[in-house]
């Protein structure tokens, strides 16, 4: 892979080369914030500074890198950071987000703190909400909760959308791609007057899809996003500025589009090839879901060394899904008895959020030798999810789970220049989330159940970092990090699981080291990194997503990148993670014990599910000037190994290669992009689970048993155009 990446990266230097000597285009710089040995500015440590200065690994993009790449989802952005890994799985709403091994469980808290403009998201039904008109993405990996709290056990996303400004003008764009695509965004922004701006962003997004159901004969994956967002600043005085925020987004189309058969037999759990078909289930899954928010930030300057800064929210959002479980076209069985002659459908598992959340900020100013903030956080989520298993209830009523999070965090964290090149960090965090849940009937409103715990972590990290000068940094870092725990469906006498989980704990010690070197123009960093995760929360298929803990998983990886100007208009990009995510301890009963198989699995040495060993990107861009017009083009590959996805390591994807590719012309206020994502259009699985782990698919027949997949999307590609204005 590593051979094909660079012949790819020599060919397309080749021809850029021909390409502006035989037409007289002239290569230009890059216009990124480095460009003139200005530093990258990030937020990661809870105040501006420069990124070569965080003793973290922080992947950073900016505006100019999101037109460039066309970074349009956060899949994007995981999809171009190595160790982090992401799946969307059966709806819009459900994804797992793994950073350097540490995983999300599915309908649980996440392993990843998302952040929208300073402000936490209370639910990872919220992390792939459409992004659009951002100003900056940051993605730090390791535990982060000495700052971002609870759920921040393996690292954040920090996102941060463009302000309001002092200048009339804004954007429109229209776009036409693959799968009868059409996408249109436009942003206005507006001074009101010397104290107030606004700026209105939207983002439009309809397609009729890309996988096929052979079975229905139509594409099942179609989608239409709508989505707005109004800003405003308000210069309240000389020192204090008040900022809102107001957005709404509804999104409607296919969902668990997936395929199924018996994988684990006939191709040794192996999904490539033969093994990856289309769907063909008689049920076309569904999924509409809204969400609308406010945010409100008022910052104070307090004299010459004080910075007071309160941010408040609220978000409510509700989703509908529908699918099948059996994901096939024919009278069904169980075990040979003819049990489900209409298939199992239809299954719906709506979902109701409401959160509140307020921060308040103290902070020091200035670039003293002490530097310091502390604050106080509180989050407040209603969340209510029905688990509707129609014909698997057997005609009991379903049941739906309310549950209700009160969180509170208190926060501080000094820097100190023990010496000149020398700075001490030391953060402190407690975090307390007192959860209840109530387990009631639909139709009857019975209560079956009434739960509460409280979970509470105190999180240090402690830092060193060398500085000889502004462009090397040395730092080694120690960081905990917890995420909280929850409540299982009710187990029957005979089964494994228990009413309630464990909260997950990580432990983190890193060492690395950041440089500038020829005059700003490469840029490199190296990091090694070992963890101690308890508690893995780890999500199986047992009639209805359970939680078993896995007492311990041992992780240690290393990860390096590179960007480099090499001249004449190029740019290279590209690094490597390599992550050894394996389980430490753990045994558990056979959830399908066939006969001379043992009843107590030892799963210890194991890949901990959906976290691949090997992710790698590699990027070439080139710019140069034709006459009046401005061409920027890229080609980029990744590739991401084998990716177990259930802690057997049964059903798993081989790893893959992908290529990407855009290439823009600006002339004037008008830019012109065409665009190609996967461009050989390799299949791979992005989701499954399969019959060793859930005993109703090594039952189904006839033709079982089997297991269940979902397919990526193939080739998309496009055309685009746009005007500034």
């Amino acid at each position: 892979m590593r051979k094909d990446l660079w012949k790819t990266v020599a060919v397309a230097r080749l021809l850029g080369s021909s390409l502006f000597v035989a037409c007289g285009v002239t290569p230009l710089a890059h216009a990124e914030e480095a460009a003139d040995g200005a530093p990258i500015i990030v937020t990661a440590r809870g105040r501006p500074e420069a990124e070569i200065a965080v003793p973290d690994t922080v992947a950073v993009f900016s505006r100019d890198d999101i037109t460039r790449r066309r970074l349009t989802t956060v899949d994007d952005f995981i999809a171009e950071t190595p160790g982090i890994f992401m799946i969307n799985d059966q709806d819009p709403g459900t994804n797992l987000i793994s950073v350097r091994g540490v995983s999300t469980n599915r309908n649980q808290s996440p392993s990843i703190a998302y952040v929208v403009d300073g402000l936490a998201l209370a639910d990872a039904e919220l992390f792939t909400l459409r992004t659009y008109d951002l100003e900056r993405v940051e993605i730090l990996k390791g535990p982060q909760g000495a700052l971002f709290g609870r759920s921040a056990s393996g690292g954040a996303v920090n996102i941060t959308t463009a302000d309001p400004t002092d200048v009339a003008g804004g954007m429109a764009s229209l776009g036409i791609g693959n799968g009868f695509t059409w996408t249109a965004d436009a942003v206005a922004n507006a001074p009101v007057s010397e104290t107030v701006s606004l700026r209105l962003a939207g983002s439009y997004r309809n397609t009729e899809g890309f996988i096929r159901n052979t079975y229905l004969d139509r594409k099942v994956d179609g989608q239409i996003s709508r989505n707005l967002r109004l800003k405003a600043r308000i210069a309240l005085t000389e020192t204090s500025t008040l900022k809102l925020r107001a957005g709404w987004a509804d999104e409607e189309g296919g969902a668990a589009y997936i395929s199924s058969g018996n994988v684990t037999q006939l191709y040794a759990g192996r999904l490539s090839g033969k093994a990856l078909t289309n769907p063909f289930g008689d049920f076309e899954g569904r999924a509409a879901r809204d969400w609308w928010g406010l945010q409100a930030t008022f910052e104070q300057t307090l004299g010459d060394d004080l910075n007071l800064t309160w941010t408040g929210g609220y978000d409510d959002y509700h989703k509908d899904f529908v699918e099948e479980l059996d994901f096939r076209n024919t009278p069904l069985t169980f075990y040979g008895e003819p049990t489900f002659p209409n298939g199992i459908q239809p299954i719906s598992q709506p979902v109701d959020l409401q959160a509140w959340t307020s921060e308040l900020r103290l902070a020091s100013r200035g670039a003293g030798p002490f530097r310091w903030h502390m604050g106080f956080f509180f989050q407040r989520t209603e969340r209510g999810r029905t688990d509707d298993l129609g014909p698997l209830l057997f005609g009991a009523e379903p049941q739906r789970a309310k549950t209700r999070s009160n969180q509170i965090g208190i926060f501080a964290q000094g820097s100190y220049d023990v010496l000149p090149a020398l700075e001490a960090t030391l953060a402190l965090r407690y975090d307390r989330d007192r959860r209840k849940e109530d387990t009631l009937g639909t139709q009857s409103d019975q209560t079956y159940a009434r739960r509460a715990q409280t979970f509470d972590k105190w999180q240090p990290k402690i830092s060193l970092a060398w500085r000889p000068t502004n462009d090397l940094t040395a730092y080694v870092t120690g960081a905990v990090g917890f995420k909280a725990g929850g409540f299982n469906p009710l187990p029957g006498p005979s089964d494994i699981w228990t009413a309630d989980f464990a909260a997950e704990t990580t432990k983190a010690l890193e060492a690395g080291i950041k440089a500038r070197v020829a005059d700003d123009r490469v840029r490199l960093s190296l990091a090694g990194f070992v963890t101690d995760y308890r508690n893995f929360q780890n999500t199986v298929f047992l009639g209805n997503s359970v939680v078993l803990s896995v007492p311990r998983v041992d992780v240690h990886g290393i990860e390096a990148s590179a960007q480099a100007d090499v001249g004449q208009g190029f740019r290279v990009d590209g690094g490597m993670a390599w992550t050894r995510s394996r389980v430490g301890r753990y045994t558990t009963p056979n959830p399908t014990p066939e006969p001379g198989e043992p009843a107590i699995l030892d799963l210890k040495g194991k890949r901990t599910p959906n976290a691949p060993d090997w992710t790698l990107n590699g990027g070439l861009d080139w710019s140069g000037a034709a006459g009046a017009a401005i061409i920027d083009a890229r080609l980029s590959v990744a590739y991401v190994s084998r990716v177990d996805f259930e802690i057997d390591n049964i059903l798993h994807s081989p790893g893959y290669t992908s290529v990407d590719g855009r290439v823009g012309v600006t002339l004037g206020s008008w830019t012109l992009d065409l665009w190609a994502k996967n461009l050989f259009d390799k299949r791979w699985a992005i989701s499954a689970f399969g019959q060793q782990q859930l005993p109703l698919l090594l039952g189904l027949g006839p033709d079982g048993p089997f297991d269940s997949f979902t397919i990526n999307t193939g080739r998309q590609f496009g055309l685009g155009a746009s005007r500034r204005f």
